[in-house]
C-alpha cells in the first residue's frame, strides 16, 4: 500500500517515508523500489523510553506532518505528537487484536484524527467511531499466466504461519486428496511460530512429497504464476491482500467465509467459499475445482477483471491523499 501511495499520491503534493519498529525483508523491498525506508528499535511500549525516543528523533529528522499508523497504540501516537505532527491516521487491520484475539473496538483511539478500516467487515466492527473503508490497490498483470490445463494441481498457500491461519487444515486436505486419489501439489509460503507443528502435521501424514514449505518469500507474483489456485484457510481475516494479489495474477481463491473475504471473494466467479474450520467442504471443493481447470480458468479471468476495476493502486491512493487533503484543511 505505501508503494502505491508514494507512486501515485506525489502529484497530489505528498512525500512518503516509512519507519519501521525493527529491522525486516521489507525495509530492504521499500528501498529497492527508491521508497525512503528506515527501521528504529522500538517496541512501542510505554517502558521503552529509548525505542521513543529513536522514534521521536526520526519524526523530527523527516518533519512529518501526517502519521500514518499501521502498528502501535497510544504511546506511538504520543510520540507522534510530541515531534510536531499535525495529524494522526490509525489504519486498522483486523477485527481482533493480536495476539489476544480481543475485540479491535476495545482499542484506545484517543489521540486519533481519522480512522482507516480495511474493510467494511472491519468498520462494522468500531459502531462509535467513524472510519474510512479504504480498500488496499494492486497492480494487475498485464498478461498473466494460464492455469495449467493438466498435470497435478497446484495450490499455494500465502501468509503469517500462526493458528489464526489455520493452515493445517490444508495438509490434513492434502492427506485426504492423496487417500482419494487426487493429484495435488501444495506450497506453503510464509513464516511464524506455526512452522514447526505444521512440519511434523505434514510428516506425520505421510504427505512431505506433496506439500513444500517455502518459507518468507519476496516475490509473490512469480509464485502466484507457478500456482494454480490460492486457498485461504483462515479462521479470521480483516481483508485478504493474499486473495486480492492472486486475483491480480488470475488465479482463483478458495477461502474460508470469514471477515473482509466476502467483500473481494465473489462465490462461484472468482473463487469458492468454505465454512471456516471444515475440512470436508475444502477437501470437496478443491477435489471438484481438480477435475475442471476450465472452471478454474474462468475464474482466474474473473477475479483479475474484478481486481483491475475495484481495486486498482490509484484508487487506494487517491481515496487516501482526499482524507490526507481533509485533515490538513483542519489545521
Amino acid at each position: 500500500m505505501i508503494a502505491g501511495i508514494q507512486k501515485y499520491a506525489r502529484g497530489s503534493g505528498y512525500e512518503v517515508s516509512v519507519l519501521f519498529l525493527g529491522e525486516g525483508p521489507l525495509v530492504t523491498a521499500m528501498r529497492d523500489a527508491g521508497i525512503s525506508a528506515s527501521a528504529v528499535s522500538w517496541t512501542a511500549s510505554r517502558r521503552d523510553l529509548a525505542g521513543a525516543w529513536r522514534g521521536w528523533r526520526w519524526l523530527r529528522e523527516h518533519t512529518a506532518e501526517i502519521a500514518h499508523l499501521h502498528h502501535g497504540g497510544l504511546s506511538v501516537r504520543t510520540v507522534c505528537r510530541m515531534a510536531g505532527v499535525d495529524a494522526v491516521v490509525q489504519h486498522i487491520h483486523s477485527r481482533i487484536l493480536e495476539p489476544s484475539g480481543a475485540p479491535i473496538a476495545q482499542m484506545d483511539f484517543r489521540g486519533i484524527d481519522a480512522i482507516i478500516a480495511c474493510s467494511q467487515a472491519v468498520a462494522d466492527c468500531l459502531p462509535r467511531r467513524h472510519a474510512e473503508v479504504i480498500y488496499a490497490g494492486v497492480e494487475t498483470a498485464s498478461d498473466p499466466a494460464a492455469v495449467a490445463p493438466t498435470g497435478p494441481l497446484k495450490l499455494g498457500v500465502l501468509g503469517r504461519l500462526i493458528p489464526l491461519k489455520n493452515v493445517e487444515s490444508v495438509i490434513n486436505a492434502a492427506a485426504r486428496l492423496r487417500a482419494m486419489g487426487i493429484e495435488v501439489r501444495t506450497e506453503i509460503a510464509g513464516s511464524g511460530p506455526s512452522e514447526s507443528s505444521l512440519r511434523d502435521l505434514a510428516l506425520g501424514l505421510g504427505v512431505t512429497d506433496r506439500v513444500c514449505f517455502l518459507g518468507w518469500r519476496t516475490d509473490v507474483d512469480k509464485l502466484l504464476a507457478s500456482w494454480d489456485l490460492l486457498v485461504i484457510p483462515s479462521l479470521e481475516e480483516g481483508f485478504g491482500l493474499s486473495a486480492l494479489e492472486a486475483m491480480a495474477a488470475a488465479r482463483p481463491v478458495v477461502a474460508s467465509r470469514v471477515g473482509g473475504l466476502s467483500e473481494l471473494v465473489v462465490d462461484g466467479v472468482t473463487g469458492r467459499f468454505v465454512p471456516p474450520g471444515d475440512i470436508d467442504a475444502l477437501v470437496c471443493c478443491i477435489a471438484e475445482l481438480a477435475s475442471d481447470r476450465q472452471r478454474l480458468a474462468f475464474m482466474g479471468d474473473e477475479g483479475w477483471k474484478r481486481a483491475r476495476k475495484h481495486f486498482s493502486v490509484e484508487r487506494m491512493a487517491q481515496r487516501t491523499a482526499e482524507l490526507y487533503d481533509q485533515l490538513q484543511a483542519r489545521q
